[in-house]
């Protein structure tokens, strides 16, 4: 019981650890999530009184229209005099935070209404102003055609504002321009941006990022900021709380904690109650389980039985059957290889028991086919010598050193004249000059032989090229043809004993499958191995890798083929090398 208490206790602390840690999480989404929704509010807030901002800014500017028009009817000095300063007055009655309207011509205040507070401005020379952007807005707005802004600054009556600057064209020329003079704490105040209750701080700044309304370390606070288009740029206007954002979702926060911690202490009270029945419920369990596991393993015990059994019996009926398709198919093939030659034996024994006068024009052809057929039953039975002595590890190879190059190319010479009748092209390309091995020479020449002796009979037109290379290591014959190749279902199954992609009383090609199956063996036991790669209907490529001890390489590379010769028609007859071992 307290073994299991104890346990107990150290589970339900872990999770009560990763509880308390994924509440500190929550808890911090939460915060977050809370602060979220109150910086939306906010920015909604702002978003209403940036749009109250940019119409209280355009109901300034427009006063400047109304200005316009006024001087383009008449601009004559004498009717400025007199109209002048009840038209602006007319145009100011309702707008509030208009410090002063203004006719400017060459450069020059000429007319400000009021005049009162504004008199320090009056008759400025605004091009030769020494604050660079009054010149460059001034330059700018007498070749523009709309509202230029210039501001926020320190306006030359004092304060700080806004100038807003329309073109006036009399006779396609620019007469001069019509100016307002906004009062920026004004203009704020009457969009609504300074904060009543003074929970929040506000301040602004102009594209350049210079803030000329509020304090400038709003925008290190974290606060919300909106962006106003302007004419010409764009300001932002920044709101952050005085005690900043967390104070603001205290006691929601405080709440979700308090809950929190109310949810912990019920978990622990559900522990505390549960503990007992738990325990008494783990021990029956226990008892339950152990019988269960009992009966379980029986039951296992006897369905693996009977599965060893099941796959036992499916393995030997395949066994059976394999053997059954193999014992066929080696009886079908022997029976060709061995009956066939012995056919045409016999046949031209009794051939030549004929008059002599009647054969002696193919006498020799008779005894050379008989020799061929011979040569073709020997082979067969020396197959099968060579493949029952390798299997059963009786074959001792005799090494001694020996030169690759010279033995291949030895070889490769003696297809001359195969390669010739049947109209092929036979090349020989080397990048060494010896290849030094340690090997019994009987089994790699028959390996070799191997090779070549299947490119000739399964390659009907095109080249059989033979390539040998090498490094300090080792060194590599590749047989490469351009006969009928080999599918991609068979290649895995090319060097198997008795193996033909073709089997069977019509296969188009003799032999017992044995030839590959002797030059893998003859390989294996050097050490090297063979690789083949072939497409079907575009030939196949032997490489047979061995081990060397020393090599010599060609500064060029050789290359040697034979010439060609035409193919003459002739019966079909069956070509078998006497040092042939392939099936």
């Amino acid at each position: 019981m307290l073994r299991y208490t104890y346990r107990e206790m150290t589970t339900f602390s872990l999770v009560l650890l990763l509880l308390g840690w994924a509440l500190f999480l929550l808890d911090s989404v939460h915060s977050r999530w809370v602060e979220g929704r109150v910086r939306a509010q906010v920015a909604g807030q702002m978003v209403q009184q940036g749009v109250a901002l940019g119409n209280t800014l355009n109901s300034k500017i427009s006063l400047l229209y109304g200005l316009r028009s006024f001087v383009e009817v008449d601009p004559s000095e004498a009717r400025l005099d007199r109209e002048f300063e009840h038209i602006a007055a007319s145009l100011q009655e309702n707008a509030v935070g208009v410090r002063a309207l203004q006719l400017v011509r060459n450069g020059k205040i000429i007319y400000m209404s009021p005049m009162e507070g504004n008199e320090a401005a009056f008759g400025h020379d605004l091009l030769n102003d020494p604050r660079p952007s009054v010149t460059e807005t001034v330059r700018k707005a007498m070749t523009s055609r709309t509202v230029t802004i210039n501001g926020p600054l320190e306006l030359k009556q004092g304060g700080a504002g806004l100038v807003a600057r329309l073109p006036i064209r009399c006779n396609d020329e620019t007469w001069g321009l019509a100016a307002v003079v906004i009062d920026l704490p004004a203009l704020f105040a009457e969009a609504g941006i300074i904060s009543s209750d003074g929970s929040m701080r506000i301040a602004a700044r102009d594209h350049n990022r210079d803030v000329f309304f509020g304090d400038a370390e709003v925008f290190t606070q974290k606060p919300e900021i909106q962006r106003i288009p302007l004419l010409d740029g764009s300001w932002e206007i920044a709101a952050a709380p005085v005690t900043g954002w967390l104070s603001l979702v205290h006691d929601q926060i405080l709440s979700f904690r308090v809950a929190s911690g109310v949810v912990l202490l019920l978990l622990m009270s559900l522990f505390v109650v549960s503990t007992r029945n738990k325990y008494v419920l783990h021990k029956l369990v226990a008892r339950r389980t152990q019988e269960l596991r009992t009966l379980n393993d029986e039951l296992k015990q006897e369905v693996n039985a009977r599965r060893r059994t099941e796959v036992e019996l499916v393995t030997a009926r395949d066994e059976a059957e394999h053997s059954a398709r193999l014992k066929d198919a080696f009886i079908a093939t022997m029976s060709h290889e061995i009956r066939t030659p012995l056919h045409v034996i016999l046949g031209y024994v009794d051939l030549l028991r004929g008059p002599e006068e009647e054969i002696a024009q193919d006498k020799d052809m008779y005894i050379a086919s008989m020799k061929t057929a011979g040569n073709r039953l020997m082979r067969t039975i020396e197959e099968l010598l060579h493949i029952s002595s390798l299997r059963s590890g009786t074959y001792k190879p005799k090494k001694k050193d020996i030169e690759l190059v010279s033995t291949t190319k030895n070889i490769f010479r003696n297809y001359y004249d195969i390669a010739a009748e049947r109209g092929l092209e036979l090349v020989w390309r080397s990048d060494i000059v010896r290849a030094q091995l340690h090997a019994d020479p009987y089994s790699i020449e028959q390996a070799l032989t191997n090779l070549l002796d299947n490119a000739f009979k399964y390659t009907e037109k095109g080249a059989i090229e033979v390539a040998v290379t090498g490094n300090e290591k080792q060194c590599s014959v590749s047989v490469r043809d351009s006969g009928i190749g080999i599918s991609e279902d068979y290649i895995q199954h090319v060097f198997d004993t008795f193996s033909q992609e073709k089997s069977g009383y019509n296969r188009p090609y003799d032999g017992i499958g044995l030839g590959l199956a002797l030059t893998k063996r003859y390989v294996d036991l050097h050490g090297g191995n063979i690789r083949v790669e072939s497409e079907k209907g575009r030939g196949s490529t032997f490489t047979i890798t061995l081990p060397s001890i020393a090599t010599v390489r060609h500064r060029i590379p050789e290359t040697e083929s034979c010439d060609l010769r035409p193919v003459v028609e002739a019966p079909t007859l069956t070509f078998i090398r006497g040092t042939a071992n392939v099936a």
